[in-house]
């Protein structure tokens, strides 16, 4: 179905380092993927792997000592990072938006919320007093939420409606592109479900693309359509959720998605041994070699390029194109 639709947003070549006195921690390192309209892509990976980093910094809304070494960030066919100050303030919120991770320290505490939603607005038209109220209850009333709540403070909101007020004020403008950070870190089980739902109906109300940016294969699984697993700042596997869940082709993959507790069949559970490496001066090679059960002597002296391996994936594993498949562990 997404494959119609135009697209309206394509990274290349992404890079953004951190300068620090022993050199650039590569937080993230040439990542590539495109996003159609009504896309729903799931960036998945451990702490540490640049999810957060990525997806602040595609909006420059990273801060120093982070700084972008390369790279383009094509919205709606401009480069967003070749634009003025002026220019990019005009296209955040008004066609790309971010729902902050941890909206509980994301509002203002000393606000009402109708400033903090109203303030958005102003930044990017001049309307009249009835027409701002009246944007503000539409805002709030597409999360599923009060207009008489516009006149609290965040701290007598709960949880989940915090979460819901910060969605508001990242779509009120109705952008074309929702980047939405853990959006439901910090939140007891039920009320994910309710943002989830909310962030889902929203999205398809106004037909924006959503980057979903976390940790939970299970809930990446239940929303995108797309899936990006993210490994040490390097995108190593990239398709259509339903082909890397059924047949996953990088390990790393394999190796989250046998972590996962399955309904259907009875299988041991398998956790992922060892830990990250460590982004600053990292050695040559697949990074994530020292933690891979398939690793051979290429891995250790040959960073993996990234190739399609049917059904769809996109794959940086020097284990294709010899293989059509993960090859079964003795």
């Amino acid at each position: 179905m997404t494959a119609a639709l135009a697209e309206v947003l394509r990274v290349e070549d992404f890079a953004v380092h951190y300068r620090t006195p022993r050199g650039p921690v590569k937080a993230v390192d040439g990542v590539t993927f495109s996003l159609r309209a009504g896309e729903r892509l799931g960036l998945i990976g451990e702490s540490g792997s640049g999810k957060t980093t990525m997806g602040t910094a595609l909006m420059r809304l990273h801060r120093p000592p982070a700084h972008i070494v390369r790279g383009r960030v094509l919205l709606n066919g401009r480069d967003l990072l070749a634009l003025s100050q002026r220019e990019l303030d005009a296209m955040r919120l008004g066609e790309i938006a971010l729902v902050p991770q941890g909206a509980m320290n994301a509002l203002n505490p000393v606000m009402r919320i109708r400033d903090q939603i109203e303030d958005g607005i102003l930044a990017h038209g001049t309307p009249t007093r009835q027409e701002l109220a009246e944007r503000v209850a539409q805002a709030l009333a597409r999360v599923g939420l009060q207009a008489d709540l516009a006149d609290r403070y965040p701290h007598e909101l709960s949880g989940g409606q915090k979460q819901r007020v910060a969605l508001a004020i990242a779509t009120v403008l109705n952008p074309s592109v929702i980047v939405a950070d853990e959006p439901t870190s910090a939140l007891d089980v039920v009320v994910q479900r309710q943002v989830m739902l909310t962030l889902g109906q929203v999205q398809q109300g106004i037909g924006a693309a959503v980057i979903l940016i976390g940790h939970d294969m299970g809930l990446i699984a239940q929303f995108a359509d797309t899936v990006g697993v993210l490994y040490a700042g390097k995108l190593v596997e990239y398709g259509p959720i339903d082909d890397v869940l059924d047949a996953p082709r990088h390990p790393y993959t394999r190796m989250l998605v046998d972590s996962l507790p399955s309904l259907e069949a009875k299988r041991e559970l398998r956790g992922i041994p060892g830990l990250p490496p460590p982004l600053l001066n990292l050695p040559p090679g697949c990074p994530f070699a020292p933690r891979c059960p398939y690793a051979f002597a290429r891995c250790q002296d040959e960073t993996p390029l990234p190739q399609v391996v049917p059904p769809g994936q996109r794959v940086a594993c020097h284990l294709y194109p010899t293989h059509a498949e993960l090859p079964v562990l003795p």
